[in-house]
């Protein structure tokens, strides 16, 4: 997932230099939106959707040589120096290829993990795709076809890692992840349903790191996993009045205190024993949430399309955590609590 984040701000620095499709195929209705031309003429839900540049896309595939050759760079770029990092890490220590399935160690956060990054990367690089000349279907396809290439890849080089092996699990959830992206760049109704991604170091909410873990990649006690369901764009006409259209409802997922088990010295007053080797805590966290599309104010092509990939990663906001004890925070997950109760 680091390997996602640092694309995503590389990218960014890529197109202010150079000067998803993940939407339905519904034209947007202009009239209502005053800043929009007619280069948005796709939508992701009741949203409109933004290109890098605000370019109009391709709707037969024509190749731009520079940017496509700026984008070959800096994927290349990207992919050796995460490959470097995991190899002074993760992968330091290697021997043959084997398998090895760890359904349970991480508390299935890291699995979540595993969908979010290849749902996002795969996001990242249509839209690259799309500033190359690519049309609406090839993006798509080819954006998939690279994240999961990308993940298989990450998970074949952890086969030869002696403290990991190929995880068929993570490899279906990686699976997971790009197909979910294909459902929401052509089903309408999944549009309505946007994972996001949230990571704060456990010191800053009274919690401990994953042990052992050696980088951010893999501390999964950091992590919270969030799926965000946007009610306006579901709501009969009636009652859309009464709800806020930037104000969406989040449902999380996240394991805290996760600790290998006895031989890491867990500690039982703060991880639970969930299996010989996963303890830790399960959170499920309703919240509440913000589209920063319809939030914040419409600008330049480049800043709409800022806003509308940000909003794949969830902000603080007020939510319940159920679990041992369910806890209400004004904003999650920082310990700001109004209220604490023990079933």
């Amino acid at each position: 997932m680091l390997f996602v984040i640092r694309k995503f701000f590389f990218l960014l620095v890529v197109v202010l230099v150079l000067n998803s499709h993940s939407f339905s195929l519904d034209v947007v209705d202009t009239t209502k939106h005053n800043n929009f031309n007619q280069h948005y003429q796709y939508q992701i839900a009741d949203k409109p959707f933004f290109t890098i540049t605000g370019d109009k896309i391709n709707e037969i595939t024509k190749i731009k040589p520079i940017p496509t050759a700026i984008f070959i760079g800096s994927y290349a770029a990207v992919f050796y120096l995460q490959h470097i990092g995991q190899v002074k890490t993760i992968w330091q220590n290697r021997g043959k290829f084997h398998f090895a399935e760890d359904k349970d160690y991480a508390l299935y956060a890291d699995k979540a993990g595993h969908f979010y990054g290849t749902f996002l990367t795969s996001y990242v690089l249509t839209q690259s795709l799309i500033e190359c000349g690519f049309s609406y279907d090839w993006a798509t396809g080819i954006g998939i076809f690279l994240g999961l290439g990308y993940s298989t890849y990450v998970e074949i080089l952890d086969g030869f890692a002696v403290e990991w092996g190929f995880s068929p699990s993570d490899f279906y959830s990686n699976l997971a992840g790009g197909l979910f992206f294909l459902g929401y760049s052509y089903i309408p109704l999944l549009q309505n349903f946007t994972p996001k991604f949230m990571y704060f170091p456990p010191r800053w909410f009274n919690s401990y790191s994953r042990v052992p873990s050696k980088m951010f990649i893999d501390d999964y006690s950091a992590h919270t996993l969030w799926l965000s369901f946007n009610v306006y764009n579901v709501l009969p006409e009636s009652l859309k009045k009464y709800w806020p259209r930037w104000l969406e409802l989040s449902f999380g997922y996240a394991a805290r205190n996760l600790c290998g088990g006895p031989t890491s010295r867990c500690n039982p007053s703060i991880s639970e024993p969930v299996s010989n080797n996963a303890w830790g805590n399960r959170k499920f966290i309703v919240a509440l949430d913000y589209d920063l599309v319809k939030l914040l104010p419409d600008g330049s092509p480049f800043w709409n399309w800022v806003k509308q990939s940000l909003n794949f990663f969830k902000l603080p906001s007020p939510a319940i955590e159920f679990g041992h004890p369910t806890r209400f925070y004004l904003l999650y997950p920082f310990p700001l609590r109004i209220g604490e109760f023990k079933f």
